[in-house]
């Protein structure tokens, strides 16, 4: 229920950075701060794996989820080129994991 609120923050943090806090002056800064959602998707951590089961590392964590490498090689550069303030960044899209059942599905290709 949490990760439903981030995009409202996120947003609700753009507007005060862009506008200013009504009532209160905007105090202009040295540098600039931004904003931004970053969505890593899954990812097999100590956090994910402690309280699964055999099954649940079969699917879905076999199929959706990625080791912390791939996703960090991924996610760095995209961070690293966002420019707009309040910019999503994801790792697990809705194409990456069309094709991730695709390959394990259709193509029954094993996870690595």
């Amino acid at each position: 229920a949490t990760k439903r609120g981030l995009p409202q923050l996120t947003a609700s943090l753009v507007k005060e950075l862009d506008e200013g806090v009504q009532g209160y002056e905007k105090e202009e800064t040295e540098g600039k701060v931004q904003v931004h959602s970053l969505s890593p998707g899954m990812v097999f951590t100590k956090l994910l794996l402690d309280d699964s089961t055999p099954e649940l590392r079969k699917f879905p964590f076999g199929v959706l989820a990625a080791q912390p490498e791939e996703v960090a090689s991924d996610l760095v550069p995209k961070i690293l080129a966002t420019t707009q303030n309040g910019g999503s960044v994801e790792f697990l899209t809705t194409d990456r994991i069309l094709n991730k059942f695709f390959e394990r599905f259709i193509l029954q290709k094993k996870s690595e």
